[in-house]
Parts: C-alpha cells; structure tokens; sequence
C-alpha cells in the first residue's frame, strides 16, 4: 500500500513542477524611452521640438503603437507649456528596437519666450512628458515616458539664421520684443 500512495505523490508532485513553468507569461513588456530631444528651424517666430521616441519589443510577435502623445515644456525658473506631439497607427518590429521622431512646431509667442529665457539665463532645459499606447494583441500596455535636455546658448548659433545682424543681436532684439510683450 505504500508503493502506490508514494506513487501517487510522486505523480502529483511531477504535475505541479510541469504546470509551475506553463502559468508563466511567455508576453514581456514593451519600454519606451526618448532617445533624443533635438531642436530645428529655429526663427525668432517659430521653432521645431523634434522628440525621438524608442520602443523596444522584446517579443517574437510584432505589435501596433496604437498611439504616442506628448507635451513639450520649457524650464526657467518655472514651467511653461510649449505644445503637443503625437502619432498613431505605428508598427513596432518583433525583438527589436522601432525609432519615431515627431516634430512639434511652437508658435510665435512660446518661441521668444525661449529665446528670451536663453537669453536671460544662457540656457533652458527642455522637458517631454508622455505616454504609449501598445497593442500586442493578447495584452495591450499603456507605458508613461519622460525626458529632459539642456540646451546652452551656444547650441542655437547654428539654429538661428543670421542675415545682417548677428545672433548675439537678434537675440537681443528677440528679449526686447519679450520684455514689450510681458510689459
């Protein structure tokens, strides 16, 4: 009698081992991250955030971004908002990185405002807040993502087209046209 009984939990025991490794979930999650924070067309009227954001599917299956949005910040003393990016419907390769960079234009106002703080401070930090909406087709992820950049003074004379007046000058003309407006 005690032959099969021991049997019997020797059974039970081998069961439990094979479906201890079967519960686990053979889906990973997905990361998101900024990658780059990078600055173009810079004017005394406008400018261009263009964010770069990395998603790294460490699954055999592909996914659909389904949709990435986010809010562009400069930091002075404070917080002002700059603008809003997003994109939807973005395929997201299996085992491997997928890149999207999404510009985010900035108006007329919010532009000399960061050229005024640059001015004022010799820098401003840039700051990305946002989420990911990744559909893996058994489960789907809402992924929350953030990033800063400094930029320094000298990282805008290339940025800002120079025709008669120097970039030191416009950006000069630049704070006087903030300091009106603020008046």
């Amino acid at each position: 009698m005690k032959i099969p009984l021991l049997s019997g939990v020797f059974v039970l025991f081998a069961i439990f081992i094979l479906m201890a490794g079967c519960t686990e979930s053979s889906v990973k999650q997905p990361t998101v991250t900024v990658s780059n924070i990078a600055l173009s067309d810079v004017t005394l009227q406008t400018m261009t955030v263009n964010t770069t954001v990395n998603i790294f599917n460490p699954n055999p299956v592909s996914a659909r971004l389904n949709k990435v949005a986010f809010d562009v910040y400069y930091r002075d003393d404070t917080e002002h908002y700059l603008g809003h990016g997003e994109q939807t419907g973005i395929d997201v390769k299996e085992n491997g990185n997928t890149t999207v960079t999404i510009p985010v234009k900035i108006g007329n106002v919010q532009a000399l405002q960061v050229v005024g703080s640059l001015v004022q401070k010799g820098s401003i930090t840039i700051r990305v807040n946002g989420s990911t909406s990744i559909d893996l087709k058994v489960i789907s992820y809402e992924l929350p993502f953030e990033q800063s950049r400094k930029f320094m003074i000298s990282d805008f004379k290339g940025l800002i087209p120079v025709s008669s007046l120097n970039v030191t000058e416009k950006l000069e003309q630049a704070r006087g046209i903030l300091d009106a407006l603020s008046g």
